[in-house]
């Protein structure tokens, strides 16, 4: 299966500046929105990103939704003097990304959607890169790349090469027209394709997953109409998590709404993860009992660890990230605990994010 999407990601032809030069089209109003709850550290940060962009100031507008943070978020963001920046606050029976988002495109005029993380920041060809592939497109849906920055310790290196693999594996599997992922962080999609799915209703009561579930919304309604920005330059950046425990958490959510999306392929794809490092797992432990084992660990865990550096090193190439071999070993012979724990766990336990 990698070695296909090694394939498929390869196959994906970059953005070209060159063509969407070439299109006539007008762009289209943009609306950003940012769901925010407790974001007084980088929200300003995530503004000014957007705000400085290379690209007309009236063509966009960025509207930032509070959940009930109980920081200084709502005052730093009104304190703004930027026109087309305002910032909605929830109301008090409502809560959580799905319903932030929801009520930014309510309060919203744009044509197309935007939505992203108030972690998150962006280079000033942003807004610019994603305009001009909608207009070579017209896709009803973007996945934009998200990768991480300011990676100095060996966990935060094993994050960055785990986000710089998981942005390049959500290309190949829109290329193969069986999307599997995509983040809320750096998502693009049409109002009218929105609206036409219903948004989120049949998905409230899942805390997360409001980016995968619209994906596959509208990939069931609009067959073959995602489109993946195979750009540097539409990239945003996030920091990783500070520590293992975050970091634990963090996956454990990830993980938590795998079989909430039904008997589809990303489950079959899910469970597909999960055997081929509980493999490597149980049956180095069985080689441990008895050493007629021994050959199955090592052949599995060796074929493992060469398509993953292939696919690593090419993607980690186009992004412009270093790659480190020592790292890449060592996280290689954690994760098959890592993923079978994960696997085993997230199911079955509830997670909570930022005081829920």
């Amino acid at each position: 299966m990698i070695v296909y999407y090694i394939y498929a990601w390869k196959k994906t032809a970059p953005f070209s500046k060159e063509s969407a030069e070439n299109t006539n089209s007008e762009n289209p109003f943009v609306s950003i929105i940012i769901p925010a709850r407790n974001e007084e550290e980088h929200i300003l940060t995530c503004i000014n990103s957007i705000y400085n962009q290379n690209y007309l100031k009236s063509g966009f507008e960025v509207i930032v939704i509070d959940d009930h943070s109980t920081d200084a978020t709502v005052l730093l963001v009104s304190n703004l003097q930027y026109q087309n920046v305002k910032i909605v606050s929830l109301a008090e029976k409502q809560f959580g990304k799905k319903a932030a988002i929801t009520v930014g495109i309510n309060q919203s005029v744009g044509d197309i959607i935007i939505t992203t993380d108030a972690d998150c920041i962006r280079e000033k060809e942003w807004l610019h890169a994603i305009i001009s592939h909608y207009g070579c497109t017209k896709s009803k849906m973007i996945v934009s790349p998200v990768l991480l920055t300011g990676e100095n310790t060996l966990l935060e290196k094993m994050q960055s090469q785990e986000m710089t693999i998981l942005t390049s594996v959500a290309c190949a599997s829109i290329k193969n027209n069986k999307p599997i992922l995509c983040s809320g962080a750096n998502l693009i999609f049409e109002r009218a394709a929105f609206l036409s799915v219903n948004g989120y209703d049949g998905n409230e009561n899942y805390a997360s997953g409001d980016d995968i579930f619209l994906m596959l919304k509208i990939q069931k309604a609009f067959p073959g109409q995602i489109s993946y920005l195979k750009s540097l330059a539409a990239a945003v950046y996030t920091m990783p998590q500070s520590g293992p425990v975050d970091t634990y958490k963090q996956r454990k959510r990830w993980a938590s709404k795998t079989f909430s999306y039904g008997f589809s392929h990303i489950t079959l794809i899910a469970i597909l993860v999960f055997l081929a490092n509980f493999l490597i797992l149980f049956s180095g432990i069985m080689s441990a009992i008895n050493l007629k084992f021994v050959l199955v660990p090592i052949i599995c865990f060796s074929a493992k660890l060469l398509v993953d550096f292939m696919f690593l090193f090419t993607a980690s190439k186009f992004f412009n990230k270093k790659v480190y071999p020592f790292t890449f070993i060592i996280a290689s012979v954690f994760y098959p605990i890592y993923v079978s724990t994960i696997g085993l766990i997230a199911p079955f336990f509830t997670f909570t994010w930022k005081g829920r």
